[in-house]
């Protein structure tokens, strides 16, 4: 409820701000591409506890990510897209029904939008915006057990049968809706520099083993998450 209550509100404050006359049609025009770097901080709380059952290591967030997009920017109204993403390795040993372990994980968080939205203030360097992205993205998860540094051929292509190593990988897709704040200042009308605030809230998702099986009793997480977004975009901007 709270989360339907945020986005209703933060889609009438763009959608009022959009018919405000007084801002004038062409105040500003400009359109620009370039790099993102980000702080992704998405709910890991579920995915670690599910994570201590089989004696897994935690992930711990931030995530560090790295990214681009770009926009255009017609009077108020700003059209454009981005897509991030970020990761982070760790390994550890573990006991299961096979013995010792050498287990090393490794998560990958990347998302996509595309991105509409008002330029609720602006000066002649600095403006400052609402956007809504819509898209999705995904969570890749690997998870690698060995107790040797090789393996054989016959192994590797074949059927494996008592393999020494084993790997799998579980992926997370999902479409979501990202409202954004930002903070831009405009250098010489052909650089932008810009801060922007995220938070994803993801609307669904389903789980998926080794890119063809689907995983039937996958238990529900929240994914959901703030974004914290840098970077600069080269273009021109009047």
């Amino acid at each position: 409820m709270t989360k339907n209550i945020f986005i209703t509100y933060f889609i009438l404050i763009l959608s009022l701000n959009t018919v405000f006359p007084q801002w004038g049609l062409l105040r500003r025009i400009g359109v620009g591409g370039g790099v993102h770097f980000g702080i992704l901080n998405p709910a890991l709380q579920g995915l670690n506890s599910e994570f201590k059952k089989y004696n897994l290591p935690e992930f711990i967030t931030p995530l560090f990510g790295f990214g681009g997009g770009g926009n255009l920017t017609i009077g108020g109204i700003r059209i454009g897209g981005f897509g991030i993403s970020g990761g982070s390795k760790l390994e550890t040993k573990r006991i299961t029904n096979t013995g010792l372990l050498n287990t090393r994980t490794k998560l990958e968080y990347s998302t996509g939008f595309g991105t509409i939205g008002y330029e609720i203030y602006h000066s002649k360097k600095f403006s400052a915006n609402l956007d809504l992205g819509i898209g999705g993205g995904k969570l890749n998860l690997y998870i690698i057990d060995q107790n040797t540094d090789y393996d054989s051929w016959s192994e590797t292509l074949g059927a494996p049968y008592n393999s020494s190593n084993i790997s799998r990988k579980v992926t997370y897709s999902f479409f979501s809706i990202q409202p954004s704040i930002n903070i831009e200042y405009i250098y010489g009308n052909f650089l932008k520099f810009f801060l922007t605030g995220d938070y994803n809230f993801i609307i669904n998702g389903s789980w998926e083993k080794d890119d063809s099986f689907s995983i039937i009793d996958a238990p529900k997480l929240n994914f959901d998450g703030f974004v914290i977004r840098f970077g600069t975009y080269l273009g021109l901007y009047f």
